[in-house]
């Protein structure tokens, strides 16, 4: 009997001890976020249990039994069963560890101000990478107003073409702003441009109410996303909820000019299984007569995690929008009345299609594959009369410019970290491997349309359209390597970056012999042009930098940038422009050398001073009458830019939870033309330069409460590059003059459910333009928006866990 009770005994207290199950939750150790790739292993018998949405785990074990919490980018926990009580596990990330910034980025976050880790699963940070988080942002967020969305981002030139924020046009660094061209332009890391080296236009934004954060990478870092001098932008959207079966917002927002916007969004996520869908529709009658509108976008996405390690999503973004065009104003006519309109037929409409999917595999807790494959099917489409403004529009046929974009691309990357120990001294870094072919195909058709005011978007002639009739075939192969490695307190970096480029043109245009004196067409020739031309471009950039305390940084980077000249350069027909048929691509280089640091948790400054060598650059020049695209010549843009915020509350009570922060964003920039086939333009100011760029507000934050007062001014510029003072009596040339625009907004938070936000937008209502336009939505002067005000209603629902 005592033989059976010790048999019992020594097999049954370890079965019994068996049964036993660990419970707890997985967070990061800094923001307390749940962490769902987490992976928790009985290292003492094998067992692996993944946390669910929630952070929790389950998983068997017994006493003195060895674990191990592991997850993507943290570091390993280990630790033995002494209880079995429900814990929580705290991790920490590796990669902040590795860039020395640890809790900094908390601070930041505090001053709405972004700090990305060097190394992330599929990209690599350094040098001028700028961060602006939205969660907590002050202002007129149905509208997208720029002037708020922006204000830490210095250098910034934007061009303002509708109140509505349908169309948003920024420049950085003394690069044009339209449409911004000089950007290299994606949503969730894939491109959202007309076509991405043929028409490097965005006539898509998303809505600012849908994002999560704007990420602007500029310097050698943005290799990895292109050859665009301006870097990258990238408009992150907010992940879902997988929290949560059920997570709705709604937001809905009145304003000035009979502006109506709404907002509504559902996320969530079972299992292993996530999504979100939302769309915003907005409408208004335009600050200007004849300036109504109306838009819609809708994004839908679907994920799936297959195993802890495989990750996949698929997305679809689809926008289109009318309006209206109040068109240009001449000098005077601004200066008597900037709200009156003389065009009542001018017409712009866009349809905007986007297809992506995702695909995460992380092959070992230090080698992460991104694939990603995107494509693009969309149309833009402007209707009226292109006359110059000082010609009255007595009616007729409008001229009808019908653009029908078709693009696809796959961009695959492979990052591996690495660490050694070297002499005592202890080495960490990556090496991110990356691949690209992207194929654009645009149609381009120039015609006479129908002589009503209607918003009819059809060719008179449609299968011989009486102008042109082009086809733009685009090819792009690049591929890409970028390292970056710390030691101690030094973070050194490289990348080079191949491209093919094989673009062209086909098609034809008709050229018309009319009466000298009654202007009568007599006859007209049909000329076909057929070409093509291919480019294989190697571009190099390295930099380096040395950290300080408090996680600041001193820092230096060098790249090379290019640019291929577009369809808009070659062969859109307008009667304000001539063409130069020999305009080359552009070329150049970007230095920087800055600091970036933050004192205690009350200051921060972001300063630091650039150079930029632009070769052959593309730009209005003197032809006659007329002004000719064409290469100007060399240019170089340099200057210092600023950001700095401090938080007066927090120098007497380091613990304050109010806030109560004063920013200043200063930019000085000298751009000028050095060499140029026109020896008078020689020391000219580039065009749409202004050299004093500021932007300054006043925030004042409690827990609920929000207010922030903000004034931007910019300086006096020039349209073209002879720096015309006086204008052309047609507007289409001359100086933009200076301008100050005030904002103040507010926000307050009931609770988790409800928040109202209201604003004014240009409180001081000053009278302004940011652009003379050469075609739509003028020609001529597009005067800015007067005083608005708006409001906004929010409404946040969540479904039980």
């Amino acid at each position: 009997m005592k033989i059976l009770v010790t048999i019992i005994l020594a097999f049954g207290i370890p079965f019994l001890h068996a049964q036993e199950v660990l419970k707890g939750n997985v967070v990061d150790a800094k923001n307390q976020e749940v962490v769902i790739s987490t992976i928790v292993t009985n290292l003492s018998s094998g067992a692996k249990a993944r946390v669910d949405i929630a952070g929790g785990f389950a998983l068997k074990a017994q006493l003195q039994d060895s674990i191990r919490i592991t997850a993507t980018d943290y570091d390993t926990l280990l630790f033995v069963v002494t209880d079995f009580t429900a814990k929580q596990y705290k991790i920490r990330n590796l990669v902040l560890v590795m860039d020395d910034v640890d809790i900094i980025r908390d601070k930041y976050e505090d001053f709405d101000i972004g700090i990305p880790p060097v190394i992330t699963s599929s990209r690599i940070h350094y040098g001028k990478s700028e961060f602006i988080p939205l969660k907590n942002l002050s202002g007129a967020k149905s509208t997208g107003n720029p002037r708020e969305l922006y204000a830490k981002v210095p250098g910034l030139n934007i061009w303002e073409s509708d109140g509505a924020g349908i169309q948003v046009g920024v420049g950085g660094r003394g690069l044009s702003p339209n449409r911004t061209a000089n950007f290299n332009t994606r949503q969730n890391g894939y491109d959202i441009s007309a076509d991405a080296l043929g028409y490097p236009e965005s006539y898509y934004t998303p809505p600012v109410e849908a994002l999560k954060e704007i990420q602007i990478t500029r310097g050698s870092a943005a290799l990895q996303f292109g050859t665009q001098f301006g870097g990258l932008l990238n408009f992150v959207l907010k992940d879902a909820n997988t929290d949560r079966l059920i997570d709705f917002t709604s937001r809905t927002t009145g304003g000035s000019f009979g502006y109506l916007g709404t907002y509504n969004r559902v996320s969530g996520g079972k299992k292993r299984f996530y999504y979100q869908a939302y769309h915003q529709y907005k409408r208004g009658n335009g600050y200007r007569p004849n300036g109504g509108f109306y838009q819609h976008q809708a994004f839908a996405q679907i994920g799936y995690k297959f195993t802890e390690n495989i990750d996949w999503k698929l997305e679809y973004t689809k926008m289109n929008y009318l309006t209206q065009q109040s068109g240009g104003l001449t000098d005077q006519q601004f200066n008597e009345d900037s709200r009156q309109s003389i065009r009542d037929r001018n017409w712009f409409a866009v349809d905007w299609n986007l297809l992506a999917t995702h695909f995460d595999y992380e092959i070992s807790k230090k080698t992460h594959l991104n694939v990603r494959a995107f494509g693009m099917k969309s149309t833009r489409e402007s209707l009226g009369f292109l006359g110059k403004i000082n010609q009255a529009d007595i009616g007729g046929f409008r001229k009808l410019i019908y653009g029908d974009f078709k693009n696809y691309g796959t961009e695959a990357r492979l990052m591996r970290k690495y660490d050694a120990k070297i002499k005592a001294t202890d080495i960490n870094g990556a090496l991110l491997f990356g691949a690209r072919a992207y194929e654009g195909h645009t149609v381009s058709k120039e015609g006479l349309a129908s002589a009503g005011d209607d918003a009819d978007f059809r060719f008179n002639t449609p299968d011989d359209v009486d102008n042109s009739n082009f086809s733009f075939p685009s090819r792009n192969m690049s591929l890409f390597i970028d390292q970056v490695v710390l030691i101690k307190k030094w973070t050194i970096n490289a990348g080079v970056r191949y491209e093919h480029i094989k673009s062209g043109t086909e098609g034809y245009y008709y050229q018309y012999n009319l009466h000298p004196l009654l202007g009568d067409t007599i006859d007209r020739f049909q000329i076909s042009d057929s070409r093509s031309t291919t480019r294989n471009v190697f571009l190099g950039g390295a930099g380096a930098s040395y950290s300080l305390k408090n996680g600041a940084k001193i820092y230096g980077n060098v790249s090379q940038n290019y640019r291929a000249i577009n369809f808009n350069d070659i062969r859109i027909n307008n009667p304000n422009l001539t063409i130069d048929t020999n305009i080359q691509d552009e070329y150049g280089a970007t230095f920087e050398l800055g600091y970036k640091g933050m004192i205690d948790n009350f200051f921060f400054i972001d300063a630091g001073a650039f150079y930029i060598f632009y070769g052959d650059k593309i730009g209005l020049a003197p032809d006659g009458l007329k002004r000719q695209r064409t290469n100007i010549g060399n240019a170089r843009n340099m200057g210092i830019e600023a950001v700095a915020e401090l938080d007066v509350l927090k120098i007497f009570n380091r613990k304050q939870k109010k806030a109560l922060r004063v920013f200043a964003n200063v930019a000085y920039i000298d751009a000028r033309y050095i060499t140029s086939k026109e020896p008078s333009l020689i020391g000219n100011r580039v065009e749409y330069v202004a050299p004093f760029i500021v932007r300054s507000g006043l925030k004042y934050k409690t827990e609920k409460l929000s207010l922030q007062f903000q004034g931007s001014y910019t300086s006096d510029q020039f349209s073209d590059a002879s720096n015309s003072v006086n204008p052309s009596g047609d507007a289409l040339y001359g100086v933009i003059p200076s301008y100050f625009v005030c904002d103040f907004s507010a926000k307050y938070e009931w609770n988790k459910t409800f928040q109202i936000e209201a604003g004014i937008n240009n409180v001081f209502d000053a009278k302004y333009f940011t652009r003379r336009a050469t075609a739509y939505p003028g020609p001529g002067i597009i005067p800015s928006n007067g005083r608005s005000l708006y409001l906004t209603l929010q409404i946040h629902l969540q479904s039980k866990k």
